[in-house]
C-alpha cells in the first residue's frame, strides 16, 4: 500500500476528538496506488479471479491498513483492551478503479456510543479530483476484558 506520509503522521499528532465528542473526525487526503502486486495478492487472498485492468470493488476497504487510518481507528476505539469487529461495508461507484494508477482517498470517522462503533466514510477520487466510488465501513468496538466491580 503506498501513502503519503503527511497523512500518515496526522493521526499520530492527534486528530481524534477529546473523548466524550462525537464530532467526525477527518483525515488529510491520502495519496495511493492500485499497485499490480497488491491487486494481485487482494485477489489471490479473497479468492477472485483475474480482473483485467479493473481492480476489485471491495479492494478500497484494504486502505484501511494503512498507518494514518489504523492509527487513528486504534485511537478512537480506546486503545488497548478494545477491539474493532467488522459490522458492514457497502460501496457505490461512479467509475472504476484500474490498476497502477494514483487516487486520493479521503477518510471521515464518525464515533457512536450506543451502541460503540466508528463509521468510515471514504471517497477515492482521481488525481483530477472526479469522483471513482464512496464507500463506507462500520466498525463495532467490543471490549476485550469484561469490567469488574473492585
Amino acid at each position: 500500500m503506498t501513502a503519503c506520509d503527511p497523512a500518515q503522521a496526522a493521526a499520530a499528532s492527534g486528530l481524534a476528538p477529546e473523548p466524550g465528542e462525537n464530532a467526525p473526525v477527518r483525515l488529510p487526503a491520502i495519496e495511493v496506488r492500485t499497485e499490480p502486486g497488491e491487486v494481485a495478492g487482494f485477489l489471490r487472498e479473497t479468492g477472485g479471479i483475474g480482473t483485467g485492468d479493473f481492480v476489485p470493488l471491495t479492494f478500497p476497504f484494504r486502505w484501511l491498513a494503512l498507518p494514518a487510518i489504523r492509527g487513528l481507528i486504534l485511537q478512537l476505539t480506546g486503545g488497548e483492551g478494545f477491539l474493532p469487529v467488522h459490522e458492514s461495508q457497502s460501496f457505490a461507484y461512479e467509475r472504476s478503479l484500474h490498476i497502477n494508477t494514483d487516487y486520493v482517498l479521503d477518510v471521515e470517522i464518525e464515533a457512536s456510543e450506543k451502541p460503540p462503533r466508528l463509521i468510515l466514510k471514504m471517497v477515492v477520487s482521481t488525481a483530477g479530483g472526479e469522483i471513482c466510488a464512496r464507500l463506507e465501513t462500520v466498525l463495532r468496538i467490543v471490549r476485550l476484558v469484561a469490567e469488574t466491580d473492585i
